[in-house]
């Protein structure tokens, strides 16, 4: 295996449970953060403060893909949490991989109980003649865990 070069980033797959097999443009916002807590025992004879961690957070993911005139489970999944209020019985567990240039899978996110927070349909331009209609979905998620294969 040649590790002298960095991972392709073109090449990925979601997968999402109760969907079938849809292909995205991009994924964006696989981002964790550890916030900081800060302590000073009142007996300290040292002026500063110890910091420890703290709540880990995760940013909300974004996914963006073409247009169908057939394909409505996503906006159906945004509306059964947005207007039904059906929020714990609809979130899902994701697989995103991304994979090398033969298909094998290199890295795997496990996303854990997403939820729909935005969905955003195409923009409509008289002018974008040759442009694809894409809609974006905004995921709110309690963790993710990165396995490297």
């Amino acid at each position: 295996m040649n590790i002298s070069w960095p991972l392709a980033k073109f090449y990925f797959r979601l997968t999402c449970d109760k969907f079938p097999d849809i292909g995205f443009q991009a994924i964006e916002g696989l981002e964790s953060e550890v916030s900081v807590m800060e302590y000073r025992p009142g007996n300290a004879s040292a002026f500063y403060k110890s910091k420890r961690p703290g709540m880990t957070s995760y940013s909300n993911i974004t996914l963006k893909k073409g247009m169908f005139r057939q394909h409505a489970d996503l906006f159906n999944w945004y509306k059964a949490i947005a207007q039904e209020h059906q929020f714990r019985a609809e979130a899902r567990q994701m697989v995103i991989e991304m994979l090398n240039e033969l298909g094998e899978v290199v890295l795997t996110w496990r996303v854990s109980n997403c939820i729909v927070t935005k969905f955003t349909p195409t923009g409509l331009d008289a002018e974008a003649d040759s442009e694809v209609a894409l809609e974006e979905l905004e995921l709110a998620c309690d963790f993710w865990n990165l396995e490297f294969s």
